[in-house]
């Protein structure tokens, strides 16, 4: 990760209903589950969540993904439907065990 990711990143903070940050492994968990809610065959790991927080807002970091390493999706979805079909998929599931309204 260079330096404009690691401060970008740093940037990029989901903050939950207490007010304080929600762990990044509790953001991976909630984006994994909303892969397999929603039947893709995606599956982040903790190097490539990493990289993509260097993308400050949340729906771009998940086009970003899609655009780069499932392109053949754009055929038939917008790249901007599926990012937010995924985004709210993902607050669902923070909002299950706790960390959102």
């Amino acid at each position: 990760m260079n330096q404009v990711q690691q401060e970008s990143s740093q940037a990029a903070i989901t903050v939950g209903t207490d007010n304080q940050p929600i762990p990044r492994d509790t953001q991976l968990a909630a984006y994994n589950a909303a892969f397999i809610e929603l039947g893709l065959r995606f599956r982040w790991d903790a190097e490539m969540y990493e990289w993509l927080c260097g993308i400050e807002c949340e729906k771009a970091r998940v086009a970003r993904y899609i655009e780069e390493h499932h392109a053949h999706l754009l055929a038939a979805y917008d790249a901007a439907f599926l990012s937010a079909l995924i985004f709210e998929k993902k607050n669902e599931y923070l909002r299950a065990v706790g960390h959102l309204n």
